[in-house]
């Protein structure tokens, strides 16, 4: 998982709740970066009733629906200070920045 990627919530959690955000949802990652743990993910209504949603998901709590097949540089020209060394994908089950770095140790436990 990536910047601009199709995600989906796999889980209820009350902070996605208060905003309206439920299991199933599909949104689009809109930040290159991952803070805490989290992409900040947008649900768009494509009815437009709603205003747009954006708002942090665990990454523990996405699934990925679509590559958008974004290529680092694209991703690095959107990272703060164009810094290799932000988290900024998901591949394999760890967190990985542009250097190839892990964040987490163990995959898929992201807060390894």
């Amino acid at each position: 998982m990536k910047y601009l990627d199709k995600v989906k919530v796999t889980h209820d959690r009350e902070e996605y709740s208060e905003y309206g955000i439920h299991k199933g949802m599909v949104g689009t990652i809109i930040l290159a970066e991952i803070r805490d743990n989290c992409f900040v993910v947008i649900f768009i209504d494509p009815n437009m009733e709603k205003d747009d949603i954006d708002i942090p998901i665990s990454i523990n709590d996405l699934e990925l629906v679509e590559d958008r097949e974004m290529q680092d540089s694209a991703i690095l020209g959107d990272l703060p200070k164009n810094n290799p060394s932000w988290w900024c994908k998901v591949e394999d089950g760890y967190i990985m920045n542009l250097k190839g770095e892990r964040k987490n140790k163990i995959p898929y436990d992201y807060n390894s």
